[in-house]
């Protein structure tokens, strides 16, 4: 019987199958550390670039680091796609890679905070110049764009608001601009939104999350379809050596072949407990793309296949912070993506709370809840004790 062609298989399949070929055969790749690579010839100095596969210098990847590239890069349909030390450095290389002083960037104005900040400073530095548009309307877009922008970020879905933007509408408007299209795809995972199907040219992911699925890794990706956007990305990957740890691709390697089953679970639980939160005391609105009453669902349905377990509640006058200091099962902490609940209080000067505030007066915070791996029964029980603490 003929073999099953790689082309014809599945995202999830690839993520479990080892790509070894001959020698000791384990489930997983093995982890190689190397600053130093032997070559075995002079001639195969002479022939050896900085970018070749097999690397001729640890700081340009390993046979560890590679193997979880070409697996990132299957799962979202990339042409490549390169790793970086976290989803912050995916996000400048990107920068540095497509701009130069003079040029613009365009980022939506519920963009991850040190992102924009990043912007506002080290950019700023380099003659960048930064324009904000609102993510709910192309139309915010198509006016901001200038004739020295150059680059276009879109965030996937807010990262606090989990507002879900028309994604189609906002790439056909910078691209009517002949303007390069960035997305992050974290919320996604590479799994749920076929950001180069949309037209994007740029995908970036912080691996911390979902993909390394275990709260100890900080790691992430950049993948591109064409191959003079791959060049310029490895290109500054290599100016600015910002290598990666072989030990933390195998940390990803290893959360890989679980991921959609730890996506589906964590949807599956949060969408169990979403609904509790609507008419409770202090609730002004609850953001929870999969629920029909949160901003942008149509935008997620058209556009995603799931969601994660991620829930932000807006909260009016209620002493949110007395919530979250009550409960026990979640715990306070930056991130999501983990086997463990975390909850995180954004207050009335966070950018997303004072976005939301010009929607509805009364939301003076938000509170967001990471959906973990405990049984959700356990968790939905934690967060009712916390709230009748309030009543």
């Amino acid at each position: 019987m003929p073999k099953t062609s790689r082309a014809n298989r599945a995202s999830q399949t690839d993520l479990i199958q080892p790509n070894q070929q001959g020698g000791f055969r384990a489930t997983l790749p093995a982890v190689h550390r190397a600053s130093t690579v032997l070559l075995e010839s002079v001639e195969k100095l002479r022939r050896t670039g900085w970018d070749a596969d097999p690397s001729p210098y640890g700081r340009e990847g390993t046979p560890t680091t590679r193997e979880l590239e070409r697996r990132l890069a299957r799962l979202e349909g990339a042409g490549e796609t390169i790793l970086v030390p976290s989803g912050l450095a995916a996000i400048y290389v990107t920068c540095v890679a497509l701009l130069k002083a003079g040029d613009e960037v365009a980022m939506p104005a519920n963009f991850y905070g040190s992102a924009v900040q990043m912007a506002e400073t080290l950019l700023a530095r380099f003659g960048i110049g930064l324009r904000r548009y609102e993510p709910g309307e192309a139309s915010s877009l198509a006016a901001a764009l200038g004739p020295r922008t150059r680059l276009v970020w879109i965030e996937a879905v807010g990262s606090v608001s989990l507002e879900v933007p028309d994604l189609g509408a906002l790439i056909a408007a910078a691209k009517a601009a002949n303007v390069t299209v960035a997305i992050d795809n974290t919320y996604a995972a590479g799994l749920h939104l076929q950001a180069f199907a949309l037209g994007a040219d740029v995908s970036v992911q912080a691996l911390t999350k979902l993909q390394s699925g275990g709260s100890d890794v900080v790691l992430g990706s950049v993948s591109a379809a064409n191959a003079a956007l791959i060049c310029q990305l490895k290109l500054t990957r290599h100016y600015l050596g910002l290598n990666v740890s072989s030990d933390d691709a195998y940390l990803v390697l290893r959360g890989l072949p679980t991921l959609r089953m730890r996506y589906s679970h964590s949807r599956s639980a949060a969408e169990q407990i979403a609904p509790w939160f609507d008419g409770k005391p202090g609730v002004r609105r609850v953001h929870f793309p999969p629920l029909a009453s949160s901003p942008g669902h149509a935008h997620w349905k058209r556009y995603f296949t799931s969601a994660p377990g991620l829930i932000s509640v807006a909260m009016g006058t209620c002493p949110a912070e007395h919530i979250v200091e009550g409960l026990d099962l979640f715990h306070i902490g930056y991130s999501w993506g983990g086997p463990l609940s975390l909850v995180m209080l954004f207050e009335e000067s966070h950018p997303a709370v004072i976005r939301l505030r010009a929607v509805d007066p009364e939301i003076r915070q938000v509170v967001r809840f990471w959906i973990g791996l405990e049984e959700p029964t356990d968790l939905m029980e934690d967060i009712a004790q916390a709230w009748a603490s309030v009543d």
